[in-house]
């Protein structure tokens, strides 16, 4: 006789914080628990997720994004990180830009721009935080189409060529194996040679030959079917592909003696979860204790249950479990993971975002007046961050089934492992349907956040990487002979100004200042002395090291070539439009120049706002090379400027000093002169761009910084400049005002994004608005709102108003 339990979910929470209370006796379970409390304190959850104005670009384009990072399985914003970094990766899988940006309550804005030049192709941005890195398969990654004026053929995605040499299609056994004599579901997903799910269909034949099941995937090379194995038989698939490709496949072999879970996730109040054991399995087992986990939203529950009936069968109430990714794991009394199963849960309880106009249509060039209130399910008001972009439909022509949405990403594609198709599809206009084939999506896709195995061995390994509450510099200080320096002194100057800060080195010379905050490109010298107070020390910088480029994963850009084609041409005619007004970032054609030549002594690095050969004196690195001692000692037999000697024995110039293009205010032993590229004397009349500061003359000093020498590769004694990069500060978006009829009546208005505001907050109301206006097309202008509130509530609306 089957047992039926029908619960309503003790919850047990598994904060980083909380303490377990777990409502039962047994010993195994609580261990369990505890080593699960102990995962999540050391391994707390941290995501991120980039809102952008639009989906694809043309190259001198400028994308924009919003950055929602968020810790825990609750998508609180996150206090974990105080640093976000973003790569631009480009289509040979090489990181062209790469930013730092400050995370204030869990969000951040940026931008890339794209040079004109860039060629056309599938590029991809990256977002992580160093925490994340302890987890690769978390960080933040999008494909984005780029096209080019210059050559607007759009390329094959580089991700969706020929990833197979043929078809593939893999079964999953629901619950994780095919156990004999048990009625098993069983699903497939059938990807093609491009990498994307694709259709099949096929039969089940035992090693008799004997037909068991006809089977053809539903959507995106997914599908099901149910076969009970009998013991000693194997099984395999004779398949037939869309194109008229046939193969065979065998299935798992399917255990003599097993136990298998299955859960029915069709109705929208339970979850009915099924433990069948076969026969061999329940006779060895009968009687002993088992234990079902259910992990949601961060929080587990369990249910005990003893192996006295052969089919024990349990019902979940969904309205106790989070919306997303809910795991289901049968445990044995040892707390060995005998079975897992994964189902979504939809529970409707994103925030509500109302938006309303102050028009139902309006015209081209109109003020557009938009009023957002947000609200959580429980109709209270929603306090937090969101993001609004207002794109021309006619100009971006988009899929919404294939968008990344913050509701696809932090409720699915970010708990999953391996490529999703269409995301959004199961977010956008929710039917019984699509929960259903969502469903398949979690029987063919494996959980990422964390394996049984690292939570039981969570004590025994710690994280490799630490999280970033701000900007830091690291390196290592050794004597000249390469001996670590323990509990030397190391400080850390900005040539900014400001205070000087100093870090103790440890006993393998290691150093790191941490919790910085500046924006921009900032050059520091760092000065390093022993225990005993003397500079004859070496010092390397640590530069940051990004993590790997991974593999791109399959995607599908089928239907971008149209919509980028018109894209291009509507990007053509803008910039046409702003050449013929000398607006534009290309300007005007000019007549052709012929370059003879360079002269050889114009033929050096220089960091001077004249650019080489103009200045008084040059000399060069082979120069300092020659003699020994400190970088004023060199220079004070080669200047003689007007001046007398331009360098005091103090090491210091009584004009200006630049470096690298920066002011130098400490003393020029300071610098390293093994680092140094060039040093240029200006005076008199060479002197006069630089102002009245040129007045008692100008020292520029070009280091090798960034021409073949690494920033990692240079060491210096007692010294080393180096130059960092800070925040970035982003670009604000530029939408013109037409406050008066006649403004810029001469410009056509070909604008593809119309608006953009990465930082809107709504007050305790939940109420906040915006404004901006029309450009000169009709048509249908698109609105997307993203964000969350401070409570970890998201929400994402989409509406449309009609420009005429």
């Amino acid at each position: 006789m089957n047992r039926v339990f029908q619960i309503v979910l003790m919850f047990v929470p598994i904060f980083i914080s909380n303490a377990i209370s777990a409502q039962t006796g047994d010993e195994h379970v609580k261990q369990l628990f505890e080593k699960l409390k102990t995962h999540n304190k050391i391994y707390p959850t941290e995501k991120a997720y980039l809102h952008f104005d639009k989906t694809y670009y043309a190259a001198g384009d400028t994308i924009y994004f919003k950055a929602y990072v968020t810790m825990g399985e609750k998508h609180l914003p996150s206090g974990i990180s105080g640093v976000l970094h973003a790569d631009l990766i480009n289509t040979k899988a090489k990181i062209d830009q790469s930013i730092k940006l400050q995370l204030t309550n869990g969000v951040a804005w940026g931008d890339f721009a794209l040079p004109d030049s860039l060629p056309d192709g599938t590029y991809r941005v990256r977002a992580w935080t160093n925490w994340m890195r302890n987890d690769p398969g978390s960080l933040f990654e999008k494909e984005i189409v780029i096209g080019s004026q210059v050559n607007n053929k759009v390329p094959e995605s580089n991700t969706a060529k020929a990833v197979n040499a043929r078809a593939d299609l893999q079964f999953f056994p629901e619950g994780g194996e095919l156990v004999s004599g048990i009625e098993n579901k069983v699903a497939f997903k059938a990807i093609g040679t491009n990498g994307l799910g694709t259709y099949v269909k096929g039969i089940i034949t035992d090693n008799t030959g004997k037909q068991v099941v006809e089977f053809a995937s539903a959507r995106l090379g997914m599908g099901y079917f149910t076969m009970m194995p009998e013991e000693g038989k194997t099984y395999k698939a004779e398949l037939i592909y869309t194109d008229g490709t046939k193969d065979e496949v065998m299935l798992p072999q399917a255990r003599d003696k097993g136990i298998a879970l299955s859960v029915n996730n069709d109705s929208l109040q339970k979850a009915t979860v099924s433990i069948r054991a076969g026969k061999a399995y329940f006779d060895e087992n009968k009687g002993k204790d088992y234990t079902l986990v259910i992990y949601s939203g961060g929080i587990a529950n369990t249910v005990d249950c003893r192996l006295d009936s052969n089919v024990i069968t349990v019902d979940l109430i969904k309205r106790k479990l989070f919306t997303g990714v809910t795991r289901i794991t049968l445990f044995s009394s040892a707390n060995e993971p005998l079975c897992e199963r994964l189902i979504f849960i939809q529970n409707y309880d994103q925030l509500n975002l109302d938006v309303a106009t102050d028009k139902e249509t309006y015209h081209p060039r109109d003020k557009v007046n938009i009023k957002l209130n947000a609200k959580t399910r429980a109709d209270s008001a929603a306090k937090g961050h969101f993001s609004v972009s207002v794109v021309d439909e006619s100009k971006v022509k988009t899929d919404e089934n294939d968008e990344t949405t913050i509701l696809s990403d932090l409720l699915l594609t970010s708990d999953l492992k391996g490529y999703i198709e269409q995301p959004n599809y199961y977010f956008n206009n929710i039917t019984g349907q699509k929960l259903k084939e969502l469903d398949l999506v979690m029987l063919t896709h494996g959980y990422c956040r964390f394996t049984w195995k690292q939570v039981l061995d969570s004590a025994d390994n710690k994280p490799a990487y630490q999280p970033e509450k701000g900007l830091e510099i690291s390196g290592v200080a050794t004597s000249v002979l390469g001996k670590p320096i323990n509990k030397g002194t190391v400080s850390l100057i900005s040539q900014m100004g400001g205070p000087v800060l100093s870090q103790t080195t440890d006993e393998k010379g290691n150093f790191r200042f941490s919790n910085l905050v500046f924006t921009d490109t900032v050059h520091f010298v760092l000065n390093a002395t022993n225990a005993n107070g003397k500079n004859n020390t070496k010092l390397v910088y640590h530069k940051d090291i990004n993590p790997a480029v991974s593999a791109a994963s399959a995607s599908n850009h089928d239907n971008i070539d149209q919509p980028m084609k018109a894209y291009l041409a509507n990007t053509e005619k803008q910039q046409e439009q702003l050449n013929a007004l000398g607006l534009g970032k290309k300007g005007r054609m000019l007549k052709e120049v012929k370059i003879k030549g360079i002269k050889e002594n114009n033929n050096y690095r220089s960091s001077s706002l004249m650019g080489p050969g103009h200045a008084n004196q040059v000399v060069h690195a082979e120069e300092l090379e020659k003699t020994g001692g400190m970088l004023s000692i060199k220079l004070a037999g080669k200047f003689r400027g007007r001046y007398g000697y331009a360098i005091t024995s103090s090491g210091n110039f009584p004009g200006l000093v630049m470096l690298d293009g920066v002011r130098w205010n400490f003393p020029l032993d300071y610098i390293n002169p093994n680092a140094v590229e060039t040093v240029e004397l200006f005076y008199d009349a060479n002197a006069s761009i630089y102002g009245m500061e040129g007045a008692k003359g100008v020292l520029v000093i070009t280091t090798k910084q960034g021409s073949g020498l690494q920033a990692k590769d240079i060491s210096s004694t007692g010294v080393l400049p180096i130059t960092v990069n800070g925040f970035y500060k982003a670009r604000e978006f530029y939408a013109p005002k037409y406050e008066h009829p006649g403004n810029n009546a001469n410009l056509k208005d070909l604008r593809s994004t119309i608006y953009w505001q990465p930082e809107l907050k709504t007050d305790k109301e939940g109420n906040a608005s915006f404004e901006y206006y029309n450009a000169d097309g009709t048509g249908t202008c698109k609105v997307t709102i993203e964000g969350m509130d401070e409570k970890g509530n998201i929400g994402r609306q989409v509406f449309r108003y009609k420009v005429e």
